[in-house]
């Protein structure tokens, strides 16, 4: 969400912007230097050869180190896990994987479509229009195999004003300007809030990114700022805004996954059952070592140790596919299309593909969610 401040010379203010600044530049640091152009880099790459009998490869994965419910990814990078379970599942196998950080899932869409990235972390609304990329571009093809963080009823979401700000309830938003970035869950929260106030056709909203609705609520360009986790967080820790609004009012969960290129998933099932297995298990070490996992999301995203330990409480960490999940990516593939955000409707029968999940969870001996369970609720102490 963004959020807009009245331009003053406070030293949190200028705290603010040069916390963004570092943290874009090291999001920017992740796709170069760090990934390198990414897997055609890899692919070129001289490596030496592998052991009698297996194959040599390579595997890229997208993360945005900026999106908190995308942080299985940062546990994974952090602890080798996905290294760990290609030996354990291919250990004839010599493959390297490599890390592509990212600002936005828009840059993932493209690399993935380019070829040069194998599997992303990816919000709700960027995993829906990679599902509809894999249906109208050439050449590529897309799934979806499991969910990374969940927000319940819209949590890890919010509304920010800036600090001292005179909009005090959602209804004093009328006649005022709002950014968010247009086209994502935010959006979709916010213009819910909108409805339930009777405000859609009041209030002006206005395309920004995270990075760019933070500034404009520190420097007071607009009213308030539509944004998502660890964003409020931060805002509120370096008191230069407040929430007006958390996403739970909008009773719509807010869900986040990971993608793969289906022609690379089917052709090295191995390779993808083994990083489910390495997500499986980054999210099991997140609910029994909390500070242990905290220490690892500001080590790898630079988020301050106060947001990244309210991150770890906040955010369910759970791979499992529901069928509340796909009713609300239902719901947000008809919000997407009523912007005119997607070329064709995406059927997620045929983009939600569990099959690689239940694998990975049999062969570490977890049992998946039966037939009742996935219509349900989530279910504490059933996460995967």
């Amino acid at each position: 969400m963004r959020l807009s401040v009245r331009q003053r010379p406070l030293r949190a203010g200028r705290l603010l912007l040069a916390s963004l600044a570092l943290l874009t530049a090291a999001a920017l640091t992740g796709c170069g230097t760090r990934s390198g152009s990414g897997a055609a880099e890899a692919v070129t790459s001289a490596k030496p050869a592998p052991p009698s009998g297996g194959r040599q490869a390579v595997v890229t994965v997208g993360y945005q180190s900026p999106t908190a419910q995308t942080w299985g990814a940062l546990i994974i990078k952090n602890r080798g896990l996905y290294e760990k379970h290609l030996k354990e599942l291919a250990p004839s196998d010599q493959v390297e994987v490599k890390w592509f950080d990212a600002t936005a899932g828009s840059i993932l869409n493209n690399q993935m479509v380019g070829g040069k990235i194998q599997l992303s972390f990816l919000g709700d609304m960027p995993s829906l229009l990679n599902g509809v990329m894999g249906i109208t571009q050439a050449n590529y093809r897309s799934v979806f195999l499991a969910f990374d963080g969940k927000g319940a009823l819209g949590r890890n979401q919010a509304i920010i004003v800036p600090k001292g700000s005179p909009v005090k309830r959602v209804e004093d938003l009328a006649g005022q300007t709002v950014s968010t970035p247009i086209g994502s869950s935010s959006h979709r929260m916010l213009l819910d809030t909108l409805k339930q106030h009777d405000l859609v056709d009041k209030v002006k909203i206005v395309d920004q990114s995270v990075t760019v609705g933070m500034q404009s609520i520190e420097q007071n360009k607009v009213a308030a700022h539509s944004t998502w986790e660890p964003y409020p967080s931060l805002i509120a820790h370096k008191e230069i805004g407040t929430v007006l609004q958390p996403g739970e009012a909008t009773k719509i969960d807010y869900l986040a996954g990971v993608v793969a290129n289906r022609d690379w998933a089917e052709e090295n099932r191995t390779y993808a059952v083994a990083f489910l297995r390495a997500l499986v298990e980054a999210h099991q070490f997140a609910r029994e070592h909390p500070e242990e996992t905290a220490k690892i999301f500001e080590a790898e995203s630079k988020f301050p140790p106060e947001v990244c330990r309210k991150m770890v409480e906040n955010i369910r960490f759970d791979a499992a596919v529901y069928k509340k999940d796909l009713e609300t990516l239902n719901g947000s593939i008809q919000f997407l299309s009523s912007l005119g955000k997607l070329e064709k409707k995406l059927e997620l029968g045929s983009f939600v593909d569990e099959s690689y999940l239940r694998e990975a969870a049999k062969s570490l001996s977890r049992p998946y969610l039966t037939d009742s369970e996935q219509a349900g609720s989530w279910l504490q102490g059933k996460e995967l």
